[in-house]
């Protein structure tokens, strides 16, 4: 079974080299090479030109034939010179010494090893990208888990959703909803004889025409400051907490798919990088070919989500594309926090025992859960991708920050800035949401920075 797996890894384009001593399956090799004792080359070539060659049927036979006895000591050596003289010897050895000669007849010079200049660098992005895909591409089960990722988790979480929730999630009436009146000092505001909750757009109505309504509102500033009094604390939880998961699993598959991708290389990457291999390019290949599968697997999360749940709102764009912008942005986030702990992990073992310290504080720090209030935690909240994520998804849709536990970005400024039924204007969202893709941005390019520093970092350790 081993020989079958080796075979089919190297129909894939791996090189194998083994040494063994079972003659069973030697016939699945391309080609074999027999030594005598003292390490005396009797053979080298194809299996099947090997019995004839020796004259035997069975490999295990060769190995007799090659052993030295006391009646004849000099089967090794009579091997090796039999061997020279053979077509198998000029056809795979003789160009190889050939080719030793002519270096070691050269003049010595003194080389000086230059680093790679841009043209280079390009080349060398350009051949590291063309590898990894057909490393990607050969290993297609792999490949085809990790396209599978995000539209499988979508689904199953939106079927979630939908059987424990309900449809409409993300309605405008599911994430603000009021109260027909209030009580005040002076007695009932709001609509008489109303029971339950209403749409906000029948209590803006009421604050703009009712004589009751816009002295009420005029008391409070604005019918839009005035309006806040009505709508139900607590309405959207449950589109806040779909958005969450969603902006979970974006940052979980980013980081799942880069985690290992630099430190399962070591021993590669280290002998690349004695013979000129630039530490850009090889960073940066890596961030393309998986940034292009993060944009993939947010694309189709987002679609996913918004086929089985529409997303409504938006502020500034259209909402499907707005929220995919977040989205991939946090994807790219996630990807570049993996490759910064695969960077600075000795081993894969390390990386995957890291894991937990990566991602539970992607929890506890997007302020869902738990809403953050104190300036400590609202500090260290904004170097966590889950963070923006979510002030940019929760202000695209509208989110009420101040109704669902009052999470404070900074400050005393409230996490979302959405424009449904709330005091802030587009100018303001729009503001938030660009703000959150900025943190973005710069996560992503802080965290490839930090890449590259432990990748130099780690050479000094090879010295």
């Amino acid at each position: 079974k081993m020989m079958v797996l080796l075979r089919k890894l190297a129909d894939k384009g791996h090189t194998i080299v083994l040494v063994t001593h079972a003659t069973n399956n030697i016939n699945v090799c391309d080609y074999v090479c027999f030594l005598a004792q003292g390490g005396r080359l009797a053979y080298f070539g194809s299996p099947e030109e090997a019995r004839t060659y020796f004259g035997k049927t069975e490999f295990a036979e060769i190995y007799s034939s090659l052993t030295a006895s006391d009646e004849q000591p000099n089967i090794p050596e009579e091997a090796e010179d039999r061997f020279k003289h053979s077509s198998n010897y000029q056809a795979y050895i003789a160009p190889l010494e050939e080719r030793a000669t002519s270096v070691e007849t050269r003049p010595p010079t003194t080389r000086v090893i230059k680093r790679s200049r841009s043209g280079k660098r390009l080349k060398q992005f350009w051949l590291l990208s063309q590898r990894y895909l057909e490393l990607l591409k050969n290993n297609r089960l792999a490949l085809f888990l990790m396209l599978a990722q995000a539209p499988l988790i979508a689904l199953f979480l939106m079927l979630l959703v939908r059987f424990e929730i309900g449809p409409g999630v993300f309605e405008p009436n599911n994430i603000v909803l009021c109260q027909p009146q209030i009580f005040t000092a002076a007695g009932p505001i709001g609509l008489a004889n109303q029971n339950g909750s209403i749409s906000c757009d029948r209590i803006a109505t009421f604050l703009k025409t009712d004589p009751q309504g816009v002295q009420y509102a005029q008391a409070k500033g604005s019918p839009d400051q005035a309006l806040q009094d009505f709508i139900i604390p607590g309405q959207g939880i449950n589109a806040q907490r779909a958005l969450f998961l969603t902006t979970f699993v974006a940052v979980l598959i980013g980081v799942l798919n880069a985690v290992r991708e630099i430190v399962k290389e070591g021993p590669i990457y280290r002998r690349e990088r004695t013979v000129n291999l630039g530490i850009g390019p090889y960073v940066f290949s890596k961030v393309v070919t998986l940034g292009i599968i993060a944009l993939f697997q947010s694309a189709a999360l987002i679609l996913i989500v918004n086929a089985f749940e529409p997303l409504h709102q938006g502020v500034f764009l259209p909402v499907l594309l707005e929220t995919y912008i977040t989205l991939a942005l946090s994807a790219l986030a996630g990807m570049m926090v993996g490759l910064l702990v695969s960077a600075l992990a000795p081993n894969e073992d390390t990386s995957n025992n890291l894991l937990p310290f990566i991602l539970i504080p992607q929890i506890i720090f997007a302020g869902v859960e738990i809403p953050l209030r104190d300036g400590v935690t609202t500090v260290l909240a904004l170097f966590f991708p889950t963070r923006w994520t979510m002030a940019g998804l929760g202000s695209s849709l509208g989110l009420h920050g101040d109704k669902l536990g009052g999470d404070l970005l900074l400050g005393n400024d409230y996490t979302y800035h959405g424009t449904l039924f709330s005091t802030y204007s587009q100018s303001d969202a729009m503001q938030r949401i660009l703000l959150a893709w900025l943190a973005l941005a710069a996560i992503i390019l802080v965290f490839g920075a930090g890449v590259a520093v432990a990748l130099k970092w780690k050479e000094r350790r090879w010295r």
